[in-house]
């Protein structure tokens, strides 16, 4: 073929080869796959990311919260006031979770999450994760404190503490799991919880009938159930909307 010749004519027509045009494409496609796979996060890097995004705030308010209980141990002597005051400060504890677990929503950023490489799934695993561990940490110090400094029994702990945050963990879990849901409304059901474990606290006849075996038996089923709402959660949070059925932003 004349190139000069083809290149002097006023016109002249390439006949575009479509295997050739293909390979070329597959060629790009892995040479751009190839580039970004050296980029991504590793699991670690993922958590210490979703670490630094966490507000810090909310683990300061629940320190603060625990300080507050134990102020209210060490000073209140009476067992009728201190077993209501428990289940407040217990569901104050878990309800704290709710703002920051959910921060996605109200920012509006679930199409981002869901676009990028590490999935919903992992993005919530890795959240509950931090929150779970560091909760943990700042429980088990509180309990092993208030044991060993106060002299409380570890069954009246948790039964009287560890019992009620967990059971308002499970309705945030629960109300917050599906696809359509309100923040204010986990707040309420908490809240209402809280009403009902101090009704349940101001009854000694009540109260006393429940036996240590009962309460026991009633914590672990409440923590069984909290693990199958999260795992819930997990299981559906890329069905999530960020609107409701009005088209209102959830909050």
């Amino acid at each position: 073929m004349d190139i000069e010749k083809l290149l002097n004519e006023e016109r002249f027509e390439v006949v575009a080869d479509e295997a050739e045009i293909q390979t070329v494409i597959q060629k790009a496609k892995m040479a751009f796959l190839e580039s970004e796979s050296k980029q991504l996060l590793s699991y670690h890097e993922f958590i210490w990311n979703q670490l630094r995004m966490i507000r810090k705030r909310w683990w300061a308010i629940q320190f603060a919260v625990l300080y507050l209980a134990w102020l209210f141990l060490s000073t209140e002597n009476e067992v009728f006031y201190l077993r209501r005051g428990m289940g407040v400060f217990a569901a104050l504890f878990a309800i704290i979770l709710i703002p920051e677990l959910w921060r996605n929503l109200t920012n509006r950023c679930m199409e981002v999450e869901i676009a990028s490489y590490y999935s919903l799934h992992q993005i919530y695993a890795a959240r509950i994760f931090l929150f779970g561990a560091v909760d943990v940490l700042l429980l088990t110090a509180f309990i092993g404190g208030a044991h060993h400094f106060l002299s409380i029994a570890l069954t009246d702990l948790v039964t009287q503490f560890l019992l009620p945050v967990v059971v308002t963990a499970c309705i945030c879990f629960v109300v917050l799991g599906k696809q359509h849901r309100n923040g204010w409304l986990a707040i309420g059901l908490c809240v209402l919880w809280s009403g009902v474990w101090w009704a349940i606290a101001a009854n000694d006849q009540l109260y006393s009938a429940i036996t240590i075996p009962i309460w026991l038996t009633v914590f672990v089923f409440a923590f069984l159930f909290l693990a199958f709402a999260i795992y819930r959660l997990l299981k559906n949070c890329d069905k999530y909307m960020e609107v409701n059925l009005n088209g209102a932003v959830f909050e």
